[in-house]
């Protein structure tokens, strides 16, 4: 998710200025979102990013499903791989330890392609794993049955949504840094502690009257463990 900004003069550093990304990692059953860091994007930053998602994590090889974003894949890999010791032959100098990836690492891009803001042609590319395997795992899910990254994208229209300064370019847009990625953060609380996720709702009393709970509401964080009750605002 992408701003370009007008900064102001009192902007403190000048590498701070340009364009700000916000890139968004969602857990996919739950709709979750688990990472939400904010910067420009240099090759750097893609493994900071992966990074984050793993210390996140339970430390497993996961399923990634990303944009075409060049240096992903080097992130990934370097994230994702692990030192294997070579053994002395008893002779000259010990070999530099090799450097594996992790063999259930699964990972795929959707490439999409638009002209005039509308989508022209799409493109899966597998870079790590089998095709097979990844659409196993979406299924296991209950999410869907191919590879595909609409749900993050629809994150992505939620921000822009309730987030005006992601879409203006006069009015309203946001020239410090702070005033831009506070109101990120604070809707990314508030979608994950607050918002409901209606694909798990749950009727708990069919026949209820006026006034009485007929259904049972979660929220992503509810999915994930987090808490046991939807939170309010003032609660948050």
């Amino acid at each position: 998710m992408k701003k370009k900004k007008r900064w102001s003069e009192a902007a403190p550093l000048v590498e701070d200025r340009g364009e700000r990304w916000t890139c968004v990692h969602g857990l996919p059953r739950s709709g979750c979102m688990q990472t939400v860091p904010q910067g420009q994007r240099p090759p750097e930053e893609a493994e900071t990013f992966i990074e984050t998602i793993h210390s996140n994590s339970d430390g497993a090889a996961p399923l990634l499903l990303r944009d075409g974003w060049a240096t992903s894949q080097e992130a990934v890999e370097k994230v994702e791989s692990h030192e294997e010791r070579v053994p002395y032959a008893g002779r000259g100098r010990p070999r530099k330890p090799l450097r594996g990836i992790a063999s259930a690492l699964q990972y795929a891009q959707v490439v999409k392609r638009k002209s005039r803001g509308r989508l022209v042609e799409g493109e899966t590319r597998v870079l790590r794993g089998r095709e097979a395997e990844s659409r196993a795992m979406i299924r296991g899910e209950h999410r869907g049955h191919t590879i595909k990254t609409s749900s993050v994208a629809s994150r992505h229209g939620k921000y822009r949504q309730d987030h005006k300064r992601l879409t203006r370019r006069s009015a309203c847009q946001a020239k410090q840094v702070e005033l831009h990625d506070a109101p990120i953060d604070w809707m990314t609380s508030v979608y994950n502690f607050v918002a409901e996720n209606a694909a798990f709702r749950q009727c708990i009393h069919s026949i209820a009257k006026r006034f009485e709970v007929k259904e049972k509401k979660f929220s992503p964080a509810m999915l994930e463990g987090f808490t046991d009750r939807l939170l309010t605002l003032e609660e948050f």
